[in-house]
């Protein structure tokens, strides 16, 4: 922010967005109405600048299955769920983030960033998880200023914690089965009245960026580095882990940024690399009545179960030609993205395993028009993901079998494996308000995004329609 001074810019806008198709993961809806209200602001006070934002969604989802948790695929392997379908999934959300920045001297200027999202959610049918979410985050940073370069830093701290309770409205029903994923489709499984369980997440980052001119280029590159501890509990007053367990990652991201300016265009390279790493810590425990005639679990040892390993990179470069100082005329971009994800499950003395390997080609193309106070710009992007390898080790055993839910696990394993074509097309139109004082723009957004899979034939589509003010 204290980079561009001059800016004093406040954005108001709402939409609606519908998804509907049988192309998804198993534990995702197949179709869902999202609708969304957000307002963000920068503003500049004296010498400090600030920033703020605030944004509450609201959605229904119908089709999810096996699934009780708020976000599924957040990536830990602990998963709740039940077999129930024909459901829906009613979830509400709020985000508020603020930040604030000054320049303590010439060179050196510090800022922090805080976010505070809170969310709720509930099935409509019985058994009926009921979800709470509270997630804060906050991110101080530091930029020193030299004569043709400039070095930033920042470090962050996030608490994420989700309830999960398990409750009957309908009381004459029969008791319901709850399933404990712990990856690879392997699973606990408790027939009982109700079921609670409290996931909570600590994660600490930080990164380091430099800015200089490399090869008459501007040159920003970035490393990330992140470390997160999840701990997932079964219970409220008896406390029970063996059903799950704690899920460690590590994260390392190496970013790129190449950009020449000129009068007439714009070109950037742009390069990003991750490689992440998981492991699901399992718990062996053993019942130990106390002196109330409570039973108490405690843990005699602990032990590694399951590992994921990936490596996501993406090259992308950019052209855009400018019309003038201030708008740009068109603008094209070429990219390719490779992923290989790895994942180990280790069912003592068997040891289970899957692999692949996919690459995503891409292009996405801009076109401005310009009519007074009209702007209109369509944006077209087309990729294609190609699956080079693939490699899923399961077992036919039948007593592994009874703890593994292959069908589920081998459902999502297609879904990131099959070829697919990813096509979207998003206009965005812009109108001046010459005659209001406090509105400059009224800012009008429409866009479908489609996925298709040719064998078997299935897609996933989503509209989207946001209508929004810049001030």
């Amino acid at each position: 922010m204290v980079f561009n001074p001059d800016k004093r810019i406040g954005i108001v806008d709402g939409g609606y967005q519908l998804t509907d198709g049988d192309y998804h993961r198993i534990r995702e809806a197949n179709h869902k109405d999202d609708y969304y209200l957000s307002s963000e602001s920068y503003q500049r006070i004296k010498n400090i600048y600030f920033y703020g934002k605030f944004a509450y969604h609201y959605s229904d989802e119908k089709g999810s299955l096996w699934n009780g948790v708020f976000e599924p695929y957040r990536g830990t392997p602990y998963i709740i769920g039940d077999s129930i379908p024909g459901t829906t999934y009613h979830k509400e959300n709020f985000l508020l983030s603020g930040g604030a920045a000054t320049k303590l001297s010439g060179k050196i200027s510090v800022g922090i960033l805080a976010k505070y999202f809170v969310a709720t959610g509930a099935k409509q049918k019985d058994p009926r998880p009921k979800n709470t979410v509270t997630d804060f985050s906050i991110n101080p940073s530091v930029v020193v200023q030299f004569s043709k370069s400039k070095i930033g830093l920042n470090i962050g701290y996030r608490n994420r914690q989700e309830e999960i309770s398990y409750e009957k409205t309908v009381t004459d029903n029969a008791n319901p089965t709850f399933f404990m994923f712990k990856g690879m489709g392997f699973f606990n499984a408790e027939t009982a009245l109700s079921k609670f369980r409290i996931q909570t997440e600590n994660k600490y980052f930080g990164g380091l960026q430099y800015e200089t001119s490399l090869f008459n280029f501007g040159s920003l590159t970035e490393i990330k580095g992140a470390y997160s501890s999840e701990e997932t509990k079964d219970g409220s007053s008896t406390i029970i882990k063996k059903n799950a367990g704690d899920w460690n990652t590590y994260k390392i991201e190496l970013k790129e940024q190449l950009i020449r300016i000129n009068c007439s265009f714009i070109q950037k390279i742009t390069f990003n690399g991750s490689y992440f790493k998981g492991e699901g810590i399992g718990y062996n425990q053993k019942q130990v009545p106390n002196d109330d005639d409570i039973t108490k679990y405690v843990t005699i040892s602990k032990y590694l179960f399951f590992k994921r390993k990936t490596f996501d990179a993406k090259l992308e470069y950019n052209y855009l030609k400018l019309r003038d100082n201030n708008t740009i005329s068109w603008e094209a971009s070429l990219f390719a993205r490779v992923k290989n994800n790895k994942e180990t499950y280790y069912y003592v003395p068997e040891t289970f395993t899957a692999d692949y390997t996919n690459i995503e080609p891409g292009i996405k193309l801009s076109r401005n028009f310009y009519a007074n106070k009209l702007h209109i710009a369509p944006i077209l992007k087309i990729s294609y993901l190609f699956n080079c390898s693939k490699n899923l080790d399961l077992s036919d055993d039948e007593e592994i079998t009874q703890k593994q839910n292959t069908d589920l696990y081998q459902h999502d394993f297609d879904y990131y494996t099959t070829n697919r074509l990813n096509a979207s097309l998003l206009v965005n139109c812009g109108y001046k308000m010459p005659t209001s004082k406090s509105i400059d723009e009224l800012t009008v957004k429409v866009g479908y995004q489609h996925q298709q899979v040719f064998d078997p034939g299935k897609h996933l589509g989503i509209l989207t329609a946001k209508v929004g003010f810049i001030f």
